[in-house]
């Protein structure tokens, strides 16, 4: 039952069945009007057929010599003879109808008769009386001419509808495997990517919402791939930078044990040194673990965004100096506020100064400015540093994302930093974005909003 549930699911079935219902509702409206016009049709032939019958009937009543005046009883049996010929009922009166000579409709009831009409009859000029002609609806079904007519209308009208619901079943077939076979190629190809074959581009072929639809799959795979690739890399940076301070510390402390080396200050201090730098990959998992939670643990006040961003620039020109590089500053001279989490804040700058200063070179320079506005404050941090890769600027505030390998070599650390800058800056409803060009520097700007909203608050949620 599930399996013919999913197969009346599948696209090329709906979009036959709708063709196809659509074919045969078009069909009953062609048909309705077919058959009314057909009987229309059929109506102003018995029409012009009663009346041409009626004028030839009073044509031979003229040349019989029958007057106004009371017929005979053998013109009144000629007469009745006459209209039987011409297959019609009449009723012969005077001409104020008072008077009724000859009758043959009063037999019937007036349900049995169709397409009654009136005639003057005309003698030398003068009416002189008045006929009223008649068909009667059974010689209808009686009269050879009639029977094979609606024989050969019936027949055709058969065919007709039965070659146009052929054509239709024939027509939605195809337009429904058209349509859907572009849909189910993209079936398949989107299920080899998900067994793995993550190198398969999808093709862009068929309708243009398809088109679109495969175009953003093959994003999605690019963007998978790059993904699968950059967890690969994580992994072996990872790998790499917990194996090496343990291997280091193993192999010091087993020649220490086996006598090769003495446990004195130096060893000892190459020892800590390692200890140290795991620590700080630990201090650096934990700090991004409180930064992508710090939405829920963040305590708002009023805060002098230029006052800040200076304290920390202050707290960081001895390092910059101590490595050859001018750090400036540049704000508004009037005071910027915003509501922020300070100590969030703080790290923010600090990890922003901190990736600008060691990412640069001796002579290089560092700059952080303010920008105030009514609504947001943007936190610019500008400099000369050795730049990022255009493939490479997308994915900087990833989690562990480090950029070109060479950068390693200005930094021991994993790629933590703007990883924590993203997470604190999302939890004040902001954004963080960067330019880059390689070899020339860095632009990364952080924008705060003047007020802060609590989103779960906003939403209904409970903060």
């Amino acid at each position: 039952m599930k399996g013919l549930l999913r197969y009346l699911r599948r696209m090329n079935v709906l979009l036959f069945t709708a063709f196809f219902f659509f074919s045969l509702v078009f069909i009953l409206l062609i048909s309705s009007a077919h058959r009314f016009h057909w009987d229309s049709l059929f109506s102003t032939y018995q029409r012009s057929l009663l009346d041409g019958n009626a004028y030839r009937l009073m044509d031979d009543m003229r040349q019989a010599e029958i007057r106004a005046s009371a017929p005979e009883e053998e013109e009144i049996a000629w007469v009745k003879r006459r209209a039987n010929l011409y297959g019609i009922l009449i009723q012969y009166t005077s001409l104020d109808g008072r008077t009724i000579w000859i009758d043959t409709i009063r037999d019937f009831d007036e349900a049995y008769l169709e397409e009654a009409n009136e005639y003057p009859y005309i003698i030398d000029g003068r009416t002189v009386g008045t006929l009223k002609a008649a068909n009667l609806a059974a010689r209808n079904k009686l009269n050879p001419t009639m029977i094979e007519y609606q024989e050969q209308l019936e027949f055709r009208s058969k065919i007709l509808y039965a070659s146009i619901i052929v054509i239709a079943f024939l027509l939605s077939f195809w337009i429904a495997r058209v349509l859907s076979r572009h849909l189910k190629l993209l079936e398949e190809q989107t299920n080899q990517i998900r067994m793995g074959r993550r190198e398969l581009r999808i093709s862009s072929k068929g309708p243009e919402e398809v088109r679109m639809l495969a175009v953003t799959l093959d994003e999605m795979v690019k963007e998978l791939k790059k993904q699968e690739d950059w967890r690969q890399h994580l992994m072996e940076d990872l790998t790499h930078e917990l194996r090496t301070p343990l291997t280091s510390m193993l192999t010091q402390i087993e020649a220490i044990q086996d006598g090769v080396y003495e446990a004195d200050e130096q060893r000892m201090q190459e020892i800590f040194e390692e200890l140290e730098r795991l620590s700080r990959l630990i201090n650096d998992l934990e700090r991004l673990s409180e930064a992508e939670s710090a939405r829920f643990s963040i305590h708002i006040e009023k805060t002098d965004m230029v006052r800040l961003a200076r304290k920390v620039h202050e707290n960081f020109r001895t390092l910059a100096s101590s490595q050859g590089i001018q750090l400036t500053f540049e704000s508004t001279n009037v005071p910027c506020f915003c509501e922020v989490d300070r100590d969030k804040i703080v790290r923010v700058v600090s990890n922003v100064l901190s990736n600008a200063i060691k990412y640069n070179q001796p002579g290089g320079t560092v700059k952080l400015r303010i920008e105030c506005e009514p609504e947001h404050t943007d936190i610019i941090c500008e400099d000369t540093g050795i730049g990022i890769g255009e493939e490479d600027l997308p994915y900087i505030f990833n989690r562990l994302y480090r950029a070109d390998k060479s950068r390693s070599r200005f930094n021991s650390g994993v790629g933590l930093g703007l990883s924590i800058v993203k997470a604190l800056v999302d939890a004040h409803n902001g954004t963080v974005w960067a330019e880059s060009e390689l070899g020339v520097g860095s632009a990364f700007t952080v924008r705060i909003p003047a007020k802060y909203v609590n989103a779960e608050s906003e939403s209904g949620h409970p903060s």
